[in-house]
């Protein structure tokens, strides 16, 4: 019954404005005690991880739209450097020491409460609408 109403462009964009009004609030809220290395660590996992949801949203429609068993050279690509860029990026970030890695992996959640609240926005307009039919 979703899949008939549910508009996915519509909600793709709304997980990725959810997900970044978390990462914006999140990193206000770090900043806003004055822990700077915190705030950009949180920052740049958040970023990895909507970069990452976007690619997965991306790589799922084309292959959910495929009229064919041919997979682009792109398409192959990001599904196959998705996981080791982000595992990249943690490594230097760790090795490096720039900014400590736990805020980092805790941006890297940010996506989850991204769907999380959009998956509550669902619920309450099928509730609404259930109540009005």
């Amino acid at each position: 019954m979703i899949a008939e109403t549910a508009d996915l462009p519509k909600i793709e964009s709304r997980m990725l404005r959810w997900m970044m009004l978390l990462a914006i609030i999140g990193v206000a809220a770090i900043l806003a005690k004055g822990r700077w290395q915190v705030g950009i660590g949180f920052a740049v996992g958040a970023a990895l991880g909507v970069l990452n949801f976007h690619w997965l949203w991306q790589t799922g429609n084309f292959l959910m739209n495929a009229q064919s068993a041919h997979v682009p050279f792109k398409t192959a690509c990001l599904m196959v450097a998705r996981y080791p860029l982000a595992f990249a990026a943690l490594a230097l970030l760790y090795f490096s020491g720039w900014v400590p890695l736990l805020p980092v992996i805790a941006g890297l959640l940010v996506p989850g409460g991204g769907v999380l609240v959009e998956s509550l926005f669902m619920v309450g307009a099928g509730l609404s609408h259930k109540q009005t039919a």
